[in-house]
């Protein structure tokens, strides 16, 4: 299998770069349709992800290869979700509503455009999960309303929003509040279970798994207000050297 991939510089992370969960989704689809699955797949990412032109997709072996040229870009590979257990759906959707009026990244973050968390994007532009760390430590919380721009034909989500959903949320519930160094996307393994609708209000709940080093990791689960998961994913977060 060789085909390309472009990367939609509106779908970016960091200025310039794809963002780590949409890449990850992207790159997954074509991975389930070469090689089935359950549909649980790793995303490594090896590179910042170029925006705007076409990258090749390869596959090698049992890997799906992501390159810009003689890069390599990200990788894609069987993954297990055996061993994650998610909190609960939130009961209280005050508080969910609460990280929708202020969580997010602002205008005082490198992030503000960022196509999930970024308050600067628009209704229907950006996913505008806007997350708070929870008043547990090690805990994150987020809001999301599903727009009809991201929705395939029938009125789902199509999966790579529903794996950047799950990114972001991730890091906030990882990193230590008071550590302001950027933490990027490193490895990401989901299962996109049962998609949200159009309209449906939903929250991201995140959880620390552990950390070595400038390691973090990372759960995240997408549910519905009436408490339907609807994805699931593990996380490993590089935080940059200050």
């Amino acid at each position: 299998m060789d085909d390309t991939l472009i990367i939609d510089g509106r779908f970016n992370g960091p200025p310039g770069s794809g963002n780590g969960g949409y890449v990850g989704g992207a790159l997954a689809g074509r991975f389930i349709a070469a090689f089935g699955g359950d549909g649980t797949v790793e995303i490594t990412l090896r590179a910042p992800v170029p925006v705007d032109r076409p990258m090749a997709v390869v596959r090698d072996g049992d890997a799906l290869l992501l390159r810009d040229g003689a890069t390599l870009i990200c990788e894609a590979r069987a993954g297990s979700l055996a061993e994650l257990v998610p909190p609960p759906a939130p009961t209280d959707w005050r508080d969910v509503l609460r990280c929708g009026e202020i969580g997010g990244c602002g205008d005082d973050s490198d992030f503000n455009r960022c196509v999930v968390c970024g308050r600067s994007r628009a209704v229907g532009d950006g996913l505008r999960v806007f997350g708070l760390a929870a008043p547990h430590k090690g805990r994150s919380l987020s809001s999301y309303v599903p727009h009809a721009n991201h929705a395939d034909a029938d009125g789902r989500i199509r999966p790579e929003f529903v794996w950047g959903t799950l990114d972001c949320p991730g890091a906030w519930a990882a990193q230590d509040p008071d550590d302001h160094r950027p933490a990027l996307t490193g490895r990401m393994t989901a299962r996109v279970i049962d998609p949200p609708k159009v309209g449906e209000r939903c929250a991201v709940v995140g959880w620390k798994i552990g950390e070595d080093g400038r390691k973090l990791y990372s759960g995240t689960a997408l549910y519905t207000e009436s408490g339907r998961l609807c994805a699931i994913g593990a996380c490993t977060w590089i935080v940059l050297k200050a």
